[in-house]
């Protein structure tokens, strides 16, 4: 990446986060045509530093499984949850049998799901606790016919890692650093593995890791290897010279669905933009008309903070 970066759009930005109050953002970066136009580091960030991605990991999931049908590990989006988990066979839930793939990489489950309130959610809690977690969401009841409507929750996730580790007999992080992460030299520690050898990384202190202790994920990515999933989308699935994910799957999973018009397949759409979102301010924004990828990361608290209007700003300066 070469440096083009502008003093004065970087002085900027720096009144911009100070007079907003923007304490806890620790990294903002901007990139076009090759070049960084900004990156700026606070709270004693540096270009090596690694942040919490949280829900950005559920669009790098995206990411593999378009890798896996690339290479044949999944047949396609239709394909039946139950071909993987045959706990969706149909034998507990009816609507069960009509799972497909689609509906879990596009929160159109229709599994029941409460959230609870400022990250604190009793269902995952109780998830966790349980010691098989495609088993526990299983014997949840389906609120809906799956494809009917969006709802945002962990279970699609969940079932999206278990679902990529039986068609690969990998587990999830073996599979994305190997595919993904390798090829695009990002450096990211080892997700965190439930018992039950499922991949989340958003399980907090409630999680048991396979030796029994409590972990915390160590999903985390500095921003530039943030912004490389940004640079990827935008090549149509290249990067570097090499075609890591077709570019069919690309366009899908930035189609939006008839339900929302906000979401694709873990990805999330705006008025001429696409990206990743994680909870707390984590941000990869693609703007393909202007060629522009923007990454920012921040401090995730529990009451959570959005900084929509930062890439805004800087597309002012720019």
């Amino acid at each position: 990446m070469k440096l083009s970066i502008d003093d004065q759009v970087t002085a900027k930005l720096d009144d911009f986060i100070a007079q907003r109050h923007y304490r806890l953002v620790n990294s903002v970066f901007l990139w076009r045509d090759g070049e960084v136009l900004a990156e700026r580091y606070y709270n004693k960030f540096m270009e090596e530093s690694r942040n919490h991605i949280k829900s950005v990991w559920k669009s790098i999931l995206a990411v593999c499984a378009g890798i896996c049908m690339d290479k044949g590990y999944i047949k396609g989006m239709e394909q039946p949850l139950s071909d993987f988990l045959p706990e969706f066979d149909g034998s507990r839930e009816p609507y069960h049998k009509m799972l497909k793939l689609r509906h879990i990489f596009t929160m159109t489950s229709g599994i029941y799901w409460n959230g609870g309130i400022h990250y604190h959610c009793p269902m995952l809690m109780q998830c966790a606790r349980s010691g098989n977690m495609v088993d526990y969401i299983s014997d949840i009841h389906m609120e809906n016919i799956p494809g009917n409507v969006y709802a945002y929750k962990e279970w699609d996730a969940i079932l999206a890692s278990a679902v990529l580790g039986k068609a690969t007999g990998m587990n999830a992080y073996d599979f994305c650093q190997k595919y993904l992460y390798g090829p695009l030299a990002i450096k990211s520690g080892r997700w965190f593995t439930t018992p039950d050898g499922i991949s989340f990384t958003i399980p907090g202190n409630n999680f048991k890791g396979v030796d029994g202790e409590a972990e915390e994920t160590e999903s985390d990515l500095s921003v530039r290897d943030m912004a490389k999933i940004g640079i990827l989308f935008l090549n149509r699935g290249m990067y570097d010279g090499k075609q890591i994910v077709s570019e069919e799957f690309v366009q899908q999973a930035i189609t939006p669905l008839d339900c929302n018009a906000g979401y694709g397949m873990f990805w999330w759409l705006g008025s001429g933009w696409y990206g990743c979102r994680g909870f707390g301010g984590q941000e990869v924004t693609v703007v393909p008309d202007k060629n522009i990828v923007f990454a920012m990361q921040a401090k995730a608290t529990p009451s959570g903070k959005h900084y929509d209007d930062v890439l805004p700003f800087l597309l002012e300066c720019i």
